[in-house]
């Protein structure tokens, strides 16, 4: 500080933070130029807490914090909560939709394919997987209408391209116990034996293979 009672800046010192404004100013600039890398980090944001935290803890601030960002750049992207909630729901469902795919396409059985997929997805689906996530979704959707209708036009669009089996109350059943295995590890743990699971699944899958009456 000099006489006067300003602050004092050396040559070097001035320098230095013009260049830190200037960085922050570029990564603000960069930012505003790229908002769907935004959205992506806010949306893995938003996984990281889900998958940690559970739902409940999935606010606004909670996402912002962990991506590294204001509340209101958060909000130019997603003003609500639900609408954060449906992006990441959508999102994971992309996921488990890319995942399905690549199952089916591996399958050189068509018959049942879909109801099979699904039932092997998963079955095979660990609490380490970046779509597990979605099954922690799920548990919102009986208050969420929006989700509800998100997942009915996913199974329905699936159904459609699907053939006598999948539109079948045979594959009505398959579907349902694997949900059944989905919600179960969610709600209650893991209480089956991994020989167990693997028991149901093989089970299930006979099923997917028999011919309607």
């Amino acid at each position: 500080m000099n006489k006067s009672g300003l602050l004092d800046f050396s040559q070097n010192e001035t320098y230095r933070l013009v260049g830190i404004i200037h960085r922050m100013n570029k990564s603000a600039q960069h930012r505003k130029k790229d908002p769907i890398k935004l959205q992506v980090e806010l949306l893995k944001a938003a996984r990281i807490i889900a998958g940690r935290e559970g739902i409940s803890s999935l606010s606004l601030n909670a996402v912002a914090r962990e991506a590294g960002v204001s509340k209101g750049g958060l909000m130019h992207h997603f003003p609500t909560k639900q609408e954060l909630i449906h992006a990441l729901f959508v999102q994971l469902l992309g996921i488990m939709d890319e995942r399905i795919h690549t199952i089916m396409d591996n399958d050189p059985n068509p018959y049942g394919r879909f109801s099979r997929a699904y039932l092997h997805y998963i079955g095979e689906l660990k609490e380490s997987d970046e779509s597990f996530q979605l099954a922690l979704l799920s548990l919102a959707m009986p208050t969420e209408p929006v989700l509800r209708q998100c997942w009915r036009d996913w199974v329905t669009n699936h159904l459609e391209k699907g053939d006598e089996f999948d539109n079948s109350y045979l594959g009505a059943l398959v579907r349902y116990a694997a949900d059944g295995l989905w919600l179960s590890s969610l709600t209650e743990g893991e209480t089956l034996s991994q020989q167990e699971r693997d028991a149901i699944v093989s089970r299930l899958t006979t099923i997917s293979f028999e011919q309607i009456p």
